[in-house]
């Protein structure tokens, strides 16, 4: 009894002890959003007022002093996350989490973010453009924050410093999305080992364009997927979001009941916590705008004025490519290029791991680009593979254009800006108040001789296939003030231009088509049409295959089931149950069609394509497609056998997950949302979960996931904020929404406010308004110091 006593105590000094850790750590982190601050080189005080959800309005007398603030409160609200997405863009991961994340380190430098970083920021420094006083306002401000304030939670738990902030450190943040927005990294290595284990009519069969010619591997290695996985493996474990896709539209006035532009954007990006952008309105004599941010870059990248607006999607173009290196036989030093020997250069990189000593390896690049079948360790190539991608092939001008698409004056200033984007290919969603509406694909544009061979690795060896050249700016696809009303994006295959049509990892038409079927037939439309298009549920692929799969099976109306599939018109609501059931369908038939050929190593990686997306409507409509016979079997399976057997094991496996009353189902139950924090998987409650949502893959609401035969459909992706600009009332009628909300502080009201919201369909106002702003009790005033 008397040791019962001795260790409830302990536990309870234990329990008090913590209580009251935290209790401290929330008394001193706990943002304040009201008083004053001295921070040093203002010209004149800034105040900030925060409205509602914590969006925070500066007014500063000039522009330098408002970038300054912005700096600050950046860093007052995202500090955590600007010094991880620092951290990743740089390869330095190792220092904040030690020798497990050597790996992730050795493939971020491999890919040569973190060197072009570095000299795309001293190069433009060294330009001394006019945006080059506002850069160094807001590092100056990040700085104040760090060197007056205490670290942030994640900080302080993981007994970490916060070093200083440079202008390097911004290029490295958009340099790294610049890689996430990629597809090839993944999709590249799984084409090729399909392309060499079957016959080309089964990727014909997919609509994928397959070629053999001169080319052609050499030689066969059934790995080369293992760059795939691994490559997954790493940005999974990363801890910060990758960027997906995105929806996006611009109405021009004869499609409005107001007769001024309307423009929508819902960018596509990786759930986690703290949500991806922040919201800021700046306002100074010389400049206004409500802007997008990604905190630790100074300038937004989704923004607008009074006088225009931007969006962004992403164009899905090809720009990268991978090349099999011959070595020299007798030295492997030296690999051949178009008939010569030449010498592999060698890049020595040192990572310093927390707790360890640091770690040296070699990066080796030949003309193509890094050797990046040098970092597959664990099963490592035959092949040497090398790693051409056109975002470090050319100088960065990407804060001059960031810059530019903020302080245009008009439409033709705009696409000036967005020229100087030579990568990541993205789509600049434009409108303005002279009634335009324009929409450019923006990065350069690789001149291949044959556009189809873009998917599987090349020979490096001919230099056939190197990329010599590029499309001039104005061959970009691009729409300007179409005779149809507007202009919209779903990251879907653009028109040929010149007869050209470029390679690229466009993703279905069904979204495209959505819009399009929304949009052709309708005038006098508004806001609250906009919102109800954000949240489109409707699936056009699922509509098309509907009829395909319940014509499978013998009987159909002798089912109660089955009649009630019957009904369905498409959409995933969260509280029905047939979505459940037809996702899990689709997905079954599709397994038992290809794994057999793909077989089951390949197949989580193919799952993760483009490619998947894009054949699922094109196969269920061939039944006399090749992939249908199961070759493990020595019976012919037809289309309709697949289907079949596929529906029996949807309903087991869903009866054996939510019971056997399948009005009981719900897609919510199985499509929950949770918004991961980099370190959630170790103190949980950093995370925001779980919110069962509607939408799903390839509708308007596009809340995606990677097919799962487990009982839930973990969610990867989604709107990173549904956004609706109205040129009728700027200042009034602009709404928007966050995932989570503006702050990453824990203990911040603002950490997860709109969460709710989000899942709900909701949505609050985007304020421009300065008489409204200024009755805000929530005022920071920034003073000088000096």
């Amino acid at each position: 009894m008397k040791l019962l006593k001795i260790l409830g105590l302990l536990l309870l000094l234990i329990v008090m002890g913590v209580a009251g850790y935290i209790f401290y750590l929330k008394s001193t982190l706990t943002p304040s959003y009201s008083g004053t601050r001295e921070i040093s080189g203002l010209s004149a005080d800034v105040d900030i007022y925060f409205t509602d959800h914590g969006i925070p309005h500066i007014y500063g007398a000039t522009e330098e002093d408002t970038y300054k603030a912005l700096g600050y409160i950046h860093a007052m609200e995202r500090l955590w996350q600007m010094d991880l997405l620092r951290h990743v863009g740089s390869g330095r991961l190792s220092e904040l989490f030690g020798p497990d994340m050597i790996k992730n380190d050795k493939f971020l430098r491999t890919m040569g973010i973190s060197e072009y970083a570095r000299e795309s920021a001293a190069a433009y420094e060294l330009r001394k453009h006019e945006s080059l006083p506002l850069v160094r306002a807001y590092i100056d401000g990040i700085n104040e924050y760090i060197n007056n304030n205490p670290k942030p939670l994640e900080h302080t738990l993981l007994g970490l410093e916060v070093e200083p902030f440079e202008i390097q450190n911004a290029f490295e943040i958009l340099t790294y999305m610049a890689f996430s927005f990629s597809n090839a990294h993944i999709t590249d290595p799984v084409l090729t080992e399909l392309s060499n284990k079957l016959d080309s009519t089964y990727l014909e069969d997919l609509n994928i364009y397959h070629y053999k010619g001169e080319s052609t591997l050499r030689s066969f290695d059934d790995r080369y997927s293992v760059q795939a996985k691994e490559t997954i493996a790493v940005l999974a474990s990363l801890g910060v979001p990758e960027f997906i896709g995105s929806n996006s539209w611009v109405l021009s006035p004869v499609k409005t009941a107001s007769g001024e532009v309307l423009l929508s954007n819902d960018p596509h990006i990786a759930f986690s916590q703290p949500a991806v952008w922040y919201e800021s309105h700046l306002f100074s004599p010389a400049r206004e705008y409500y802007g997008y941010h990604v905190p630790g870059a100074p300038f937004p990248l989704l923004m607008h004025s009074e006088a225009y607006a931007t969006g962004l999607t992403m164009f899905e173009n090809d720009d990268m490519d991978f090349y099999v290196e011959e070595i020299h036989p007798e030295d492997s030093t030296k690999y051949m290029h178009r008939g010569e020997w030449k010498n592999i250069s060698t890049n020595k990189e040192m990572i310093n791991v927390k707790g360890e000593k640091p770690v040296i390896f070699n990066i080796r690049k030949t003309v193509h680009g890094p050797i990046v079948s040098d970092i597959l360790k664990e099963e490592p190539l035959e092949d040497i593979v090398s790693m051409y991608w056109v975002t470090t092939s050319f100088s960065s001008f990407m804060m001059e254009a960031v810059y530019g698409l903020s302080y245009a004056e008009n439409m033709e200033e705009v696409e000036q800006a967005a020229s100087l984007i030579h990568g990541p290919g993205l789509n600049i969603m434009y409108g303005d108040s002279s009634g335009n509406v324009a929409w450019w694909a923006v990065g350069k544009l690789i001149k291949r001789r044959d556009e189809r061979t873009s998917k599987t690795f090349y020979d490096g060896s001919t230099g056939l296939d190197d990329p010599d050249s590029t499309y001039a700016f104005s061959k970009n696809p691009h729409a300007i003030n179409p005779s149809w009303g507007y202009v919209h994006s779903a990251n879907n295959q653009p028109d040929t231009v010149n007869e050209v049509v470029y390679s690229g990892y466009y993703l279905p038409d069904d979204r495209g088509e959505r819009i399009t079927q929304l949009l052709d037939p309708a005038s006098s439309l508004n806001v609250e049409d906009m919102k109800a298009m954000l949240l489109d549920d409707n699936s056009l692929m699922m509509k098309e295959v509907k009829d395909i799969l319940l014509n499978a099976i013998e009987e159909p109306e002798s089912s109660d089931l089955l009649q009630d599939l019957s009904q369905w018109n498409g959409d995933f609501d969260r509280s029905d149950f047939k979505p459940l059931i037809f996702q899990k369908w689709v997905h079954e038939t599709l397994k038992a069609a290809q794994q057999d050929e793909i077989g089951e190593e390949l197949w989580p990686m193919y799952k993760r394509t483009h490619t998947y997306k894009v054949a699922t409507e094109h196969l269920l409509k061939n039944e006399n497609s090749a992939w249908w016979d199961n070759d493990t079997t020595e019976a012919i399976e037809t289309r309709d056998d697949i289907i079949r057997q596929a529906f029996e094991l949807t309903m087991d496996d869903l009866s054996s997950h939510w019971g056997d009353d399948y009005t009981l189902w719900n897609w919510g139950d199985a499509h929950a949302l949770r918004h991961n924090h980099a370190m959630g998987e170790v103190i949980s409650f950093l995370n925001v979960s779980d919110f069962p949502v509607s939408g799903g893959n390839e509708v308007l609401n596009n809340i995606g996931y990677t097919y799962s035969e487990g009982k839930n459909q973990t969610i990867r992706f989604g709107p990173s904020t549904r956004r609706i600009v109205d040129f009728s009332d700027i200042r009034n009628n602009s709404w928007s929404i966050l995932p989570t909300g503006q702050s990453g502080n824990y203990f911040s009201p603002f950490y997860a406010d709109q969460a709710e919201m989000f899942v709900e369909g909701e949505f609050r106002k985007m304020i421009m308004d300065h008489d409204f702003i200024k009755q805000s009790n929530n005022k920071i005033t920034l003073t000088s110091k000096d």
